[in-house]
């Protein structure tokens, strides 16, 4: 099996950039890998996707959003992230750490999350979790700015993003795999902190370049 590395963090972090350059970091040295993205990755997931990120009126209630992201990860997991898994680095924006941060107003959450990522996840873990801290703030005003229709989440109040980010916090101490940078640093800074953490861990056989 190669290596599984999940990018994480509140809204406008600036993950899916950095899982992007992560991915072309790995090519330039012809690291055979997949980038893909949560709840999403296939079709039926991305469907599922526009459900849970997009309607900004619907009421769906916990529970059912636990299902439906535990629904769009197993299709995502058995279609896509374990066939590759066997021949290359699968790089994932967003994965389970954004199941427990964002969902922890669930009753009984724990035990249902363990139930459906035994029995729905495979109980896959990444290998390695990088976690773009930034204020809720700023990320919502980053993320604002973007125009798509996306905004289920961003449209909630400032105290659950806030928890969000403690929620994140809290697993950052909790998961010695898991490297937490601040995300309000430039781009280019925070791809070569990441890249020189990989290097330090030799992650790979070969030494990972920065490509910007």
């Amino acid at each position: 099996m190669k290596k599984f590395i999940t990018f994480e963090g509140g809204e406008g972090t600036g993950k899916s950039t950095q899982a992007k350059l992560l991915s072309k970091s790995l090519s330039s040295i012809n690291e055979n890998n997949l980038l893909t993205r949560e709840p999403g990755g296939t079709k039926v997931s991305d469907k599922i996707r526009r459900i849970l990120v997009e309607d900004i009126n619907n009421n769906i209630s916990s529970d059912v959003e636990l299902l439906l992201i535990y629904a769009s990860r197993h299709q995502h997991l058995k279609e896509k992230i374990i066939p590759s898994l066997k021949e290359k680095t699968v790089i994932c924006d967003r994965y389970i750490h954004s199941t427990i941060s964002y969902q922890f107003d669930m009753k009984n959450f724990s035990k249902k999350l363990d139930f459906f990522h035994q029995n729905f996840a495979f109980n896959l873990m990444p290998d390695l979790t990088i976690l773009l801290d930034l204020a809720p703030d700023v990320g919502l005003k980053r993320s604002l700015k973007i125009k798509n229709k996306e905004i289920r989440f961003e449209n909630k109040d400032k105290i659950y993003h806030e928890k969000i980010r403690k929620n994140f916090l809290k697993l950052s101490k909790k998961y010695k795999n898991m490297y937490k940078i601040d995300a309000s640093l430039s781009k280019k800074v925070i791809h070569k902190k990441i890249i020189d953490h990989l290097n330090k861990l030799l992650f790979f056989k070969r030494k990972l370049p920065c490509v910007i």
